[in-house]
């Protein structure tokens, strides 16, 4: 009887232990792989925005280069400026959206993140992805330190 309580609990103890990953960490390398391996055929845009209860959500964003539309998005909630929380990856395809807002067309990339959460990036330039509300409206500021681009990679 020893033996098989012995036997549990180590059992219970290697569950447990998971190396201090989370679910959403532990698919997080699992797409980085992916990403990694795909990043000649798309093109990928990386920024850090700011956030109310962390440091900031780091954002990586490719994008397939060829009519799939095709998306493959990393949000990282921050801790710090170096220490993750939290990793959620997404993937599918995007919509792109022309608007106009505030009498100005715009090109818009939607994304959806989740059940109900659509993700909304203002084609600033070739170069620049802005992250807008869900009314496709800018952020009221955007400074060196309350930055909301994404810049090609």
């Amino acid at each position: 009887m020893k033996k098989i309580m012995f036997l549990v609990a180590a059992c219970a103890a290697m569950v447990a232990c998971n190396n201090g990953k989370t679910t959403a960490n532990n698919e997080g390398a699992d797409s980085a792989v992916q990403d990694s391996a795909a990043a000649g055929d798309s093109a990928v845009y990386e920024g850090l925005t700011p956030a109310a209860d962390v440091a900031g959500i780091k954002y990586r964003v490719a994008l397939a280069k060829d009519s799939s539309n095709g998306f493959s998005v990393s949000e990282s909630y921050m801790k710090s400026a170096s220490e993750t929380d939290t990793v959620y990856n997404y993937t599918g395809k995007y919509q792109v959206v022309e608007k106009d807002v505030k009498g100005k067309k715009n090109t818009y990339y939607q994304f959806e993140l989740g059940k109900d959460n659509k993700t909304n990036f203002l084609v600033v330039n070739d170069s620049t992805l802005r992250l807008v509300n869900s009314d496709f409206e800018e952020p009221a500021v955007n400074t060196k330190d309350m930055n909301y681009d994404l810049k090609l990679k």
